[in-house]
């Protein structure tokens, strides 16, 4: 039966593999007795030795006096299987020998694991501690690096813009910045001055609740930091900032009292880009860039026509008008004749040149004025152009339907490729009112940077949802024409950074602006006043995560309609600035910081990680500092002192005293107490008023001090300054208002540990019986008791603080060689033979007495302290 069972199994197992059968593989048919032979035979060939000789090998060996036949000799009789064997031989029938083996195999294995785990950890904590020291080695590192990068551009040819003449705009000139040295910031403290002065007044209008014309105040500060030659190029940067920015009102120099913080930033930062309220603000920032070119180049004019006025022939006290009229006739007339032929010209006028002029000056209505008074001196075609001018300055720049379309085919029959023999301004009139030719951004008159910046923001619509295809043109594709130009189109010799900087700030690419400026290293202090310009108002978009170690302040991301945004961080400018002026001026460095808690109007996990920088940033100022007291406030006999930056906790989101000593004092105390900088970490936790972690650390510096004798007691680096613990311990004790505050066994403990820094001082002196008589005052290590107090003061030894139990086999040990020093010491005394042996008689029911206590006591000390112990025990008693 048992046979059959089998044998179908066999026949079974022949099945399992039947759908491999397919591949042609050889079956393996052997029986027990073949498998059995085969399986001897291999064990025998791996028996046998191998011949591992090698001639190179001993001879190498033998010239250095090393026999390898005996060496291999010697290790080959080494047996390593008795190891973990038992010394005794264990019977099958003895379970208490063989549990008891296992038990100590099981402490050895545990002991071993221990050993290892520990060595994991220490590597483990080691390279960990490592690279967080290297992290912020090359954090710092790429800061520094980061403020020093040069201006990223190429030497190319200008497109399609030239500098003009001496009657032009933007010559391109070398342009100094402020300083030579930005990047460390070694500047002349007077220049500093009117910056910081500006930091803190924005500081203290915002604690008032105040606006500020914040870039009116930068550009004032610039001029009176250089007073004798100041850069026109940054004096027009500051003034363009104030025209976009609302600050000042163009046409009559009056500031805008409505200048309050974050004006634009629900629009600007939280608002989706078709928003009403954001394309309220383009039109509005692209108006305010608008004015700014307009009154420019006005300015221009009038400097350009004063500066031939003989030949301009004005009179007394011209009007506009008649400026304008000059600077044509200075710029194209030559002795009544004109160097444009294709000027129109007409009863002493140059017809669309004065339009033109007037216009882009921002005189429109005087350009209106002057064409319908005019009207006769135009050709019958060109009469309707009066009509389309009038409706375009009416209506905020568009034109009726009808008007548009009876203006584009007027353009196309007439104007548009006749563009060789039709006069310019003429062109670029129809050109601006009508739309024309959006594929082509200039026109014959369009020569300097600044007139193409004008155009472009003339031409650009925003939020046309029903406009074709080739007419759109709107702020987007204007930003992205910039770009594609680069700063090799504007700034063609690297040489003028403020001139595309301009250009990207009139494309209301305000992060792009700040990031090309900040890698011209020259212009730092710019980049950081007009970065914090922007942020005021609101017109910074700063990341939503905060990118540790990243050098490049500037990143890109992409919202829900798949629009790039871009970003710059604000926080960490702040934080490089403050770094820089951090040593010779902390307070005006704290000003810097506070601003870093204007972005705090975001999503609540942005506001709350703007908070967290700004206050381990603050942290990191105060412990560069070290002026504790002054920056953070002291505490003098129960009269608490603020500091500088207690004035201002609302701007860093501290709504009291309380949170400020939470979140800035107690959190620097804690960061020094960390690196091991216990002076400062008690300097700090006392101005907190944290009087518990000030004993514990008192606590752990004699502690310390006592576990290694070899500390200085004086208020050197290298240990603790024992004289002023001990009058701050006394003060504490007398002041009730700290010592309510203060753990009674805090106190204790520091009473003891001073009491063992004396025994130990007078120990190191050879004092042996002051030392002994100062470890019986202190009532902790029993030198003569019976039993029962030994065990009691075992017992008491459990409450003990953990800073004195770890001293204690050190004080034990020295208590006893104390007492043995005064034992040899009386074998060689004067006294009589019975003084000597009472004496010695005493110590030697001391030394057993302690000996007792130390073996009473649940503290595992080191063996060779107990060895010690026992040691000088025999030699007390011998």
């Amino acid at each position: 039966m048992a046979y059959s069972s089998l044998a179908q199994l066999a026949e079974q197992s022949k099945l399992l593999t039947s759908h491999i059968g397919g591949q042609q593989l050889p079956h393996i048919e052997r029986g027990i007795d073949q498998i059995e032979n085969q399986s001897r035979k291999l064990a025998a060939k791996a028996a046998k030795p191998v011949d591992m000789s090698d001639n190179k090998a001993h001879f190498f060996l033998a010239k250095g006096g090393v026999d390898a036949n005996v060496m291999h000799s010697q290790m080959s009789s080494i047996n390593l299987k008795p190891t973990f064997e038992p010394f005794q031989p264990m019977y099958d029938t003895d379970t208490e020998a063989f549990l008891r083996h296992q038990h100590e195999q099981a402490i050895i294995n545990t002991i071993d694991e221990s050993r290892r785990e520990t060595v994991q950890d220490f590597d483990s904590n080691f390279e960990s501690s490592l690279n967080n020291d290297w992290e912020r080695t090359k954090k710092r590192i790429f800061e520094e690096l980061g403020q020093s990068v040069g201006v990223d551009g190429k030497d190319l040819a200008s497109r399609s813009f030239r500098a003009s003449t001496s009657l032009g705009l933007s010559q391109a000139t070398s342009l100094p910045g402020f300083g030579q040295n930005p990047a460390s910031l070694d500047i002349n403290f007077i220049q500093l001055k009117p910056y910081y002065s500006v930091v803190n007044r924005l500081c203290e209008h915002r604690l008032q609740g105040n606006g500020i014309a914040l870039a009116s105040a930068f550009a004032d500060a610039y001029q009176n930091a250089h007073k004798d030659q100041p850069n026109q190029k940054i004096v027009e940067t500051w003034t363009l900032l104030m025209s976009v920015l609302q600050e000042q009102m163009t046409r009559t120099g009056l500031l805008n009292p409505m200048t309050k913080d974050r004006r634009f930033a629900k629009a600007y930062l939280m608002s989706p880009y078709n928003s009403p309220e954001a394309t309220r603000l383009r039109q509005a920032l692209v108006l305010g860039s608008k004015a700014f070119l307009e009154t420019h180049f006005r300015n221009h004019i009038e400097e350009a026509v004063a500066h031939k006025a003989a030949d301009a022939s004005l009179g007394g006290a011209p009007s506009f008008f008649n400026k304008v009229r000059s600077y044509i006739q200075l710029k194209y007339m030559h002795y009544g004749s004109s160097l444009q032929p294709n000027l129109e010209l007409a009863g002493g006028h140059a017809l669309w040149a004065q339009i033109y002029y007037l216009f882009r000056c921002g005189e429109g209505q005087e350009a209106l004025k002057f064409a319908t008074e005019h009207e006769q001196h135009f050709s019958p075609a060109d009469r309707q152009f009066i009509g389309y001018f009038s409706t375009y300055l009416k209506d905020s720049g568009t034109l009726a339907p009808e008007q548009r379309e009876r203006l584009l085919s007027d353009f196309n029959q007439r104007i548009r490729y006749s563009s060789d023999t039709v006069d310019p301004y003429k062109f670029t009139l129809f050109k601006i009112i009508g739309r024309c030719e959006l594929n082509k951004k200039t026109t014959p008159v369009i020569t300097v940077v600044e007139d193409f910046m004008w155009l472009q923001l003339l031409l650009i619509r925003d939020n046309q949802a029903d406009t074709m295809p080739q007419e759109k043109y709107d702020l987007a594709d204007f930003q992205a024409l910039v770009l594609k130009f680069g700063p090799s189109q504007f700034n063609p010799k690297n040489n003028n950074p403020l001139q595309y900087f301009q250009v990207l700030i009139h494309s209301q690419q305000f992060e792009q602006a700040i990031h090309y400026l900040s890698s011209a290293k020259a212009f730092t202090l710019e980049t950081v006043h007009m970065a914090i310009t922007l942020t005021y108002h609101g017109l910074l978009r700063i990341p939503t995560v905060h990118r540790v170690s990243d050098p490049n302040l500037f990143s890109t991301s992409t919202d829900a309609q798949g629009r790039q945004l871009s970003h710059y961080d604000f926080a960490e400018l702040m934080h490089r600035q403050a770094r820089a002026i951090a040593d010779q001026s902390p307070v005006h460095a704290l000003d810097y910081l506070y601003q870093i808690c204007l972005n705090t109007d975001l999503t609540p996990t942005t506001n709350t990680e703007q908070i967290s920088l700004c206050h381990s940033y603050i942290q990191e100022l105060v412990l560069q500092a070290k002026d504790y007291a002054a920056l953070l406030g002291s505490t003098q006999h129960g009269i608490k002192t603020p500091g500088v930056i207690e004035k201002y906790l609302p701007l860093i989101k501290i709504e009291n005293s309380s949170q400020f000593v939470r979140e800035i004092t107690i959190e620097a105390a804690k960061s020094k107490a960390r690196e091991g900088s216990v002076d400062d970490a008690i300097q700090l936790y006392g101005i907190a008023e944290s009087y518990n972690q000030v004993m514990d650390l008192y606590n752990r510096q004699l502690a310390e001090y006592i576990s290694n004798p070899g500390l200085q007691s004086t208020a050197g680096e290298s240990g603790p300054n024992v004289g002023t613990i001990r009058r701050q311990l006394t003060e504490f004790r007398n002041d009730p208002k700290i010592s309510q505050q203060i753990s009674a066994r805090s106190l204790d403990t520091c009473t003891i540990l001073l009491k063992l820094v004396d025994f130990m001082n007078l120990y190191d002196r050879a004092k042996y019986d002051a030392a002994i008589a100062e470890i019986e005052s202190l009532n902790l290590i029993p030198l003569e008791a019976d039993m029962s107090t030994i065990a009691k003061k075992a017992e008491q030894f459990q409450s003990l603080d953990e800073s004195i139990a770890r001293n204690f086999p050190t004080v034990l040990l020295k208590t006893m060689e104390s007492m043995y020093q005064l034992s040899e010491s009386y074998k060689m005394s004067p006294y009589d033979e019975a003084g000597r042996r009472d004496h010695r008689l005493m110590l030697k029911r001391r030394s057993r007495t302690l000996m007792m206590f130390a073996g009473s006591i649940k503290f595992r000390m080191p063996a060779d302290t107990y060895a010690r112990l026992n040691q000088l025990d025999v030699l007390i008693s011998a």
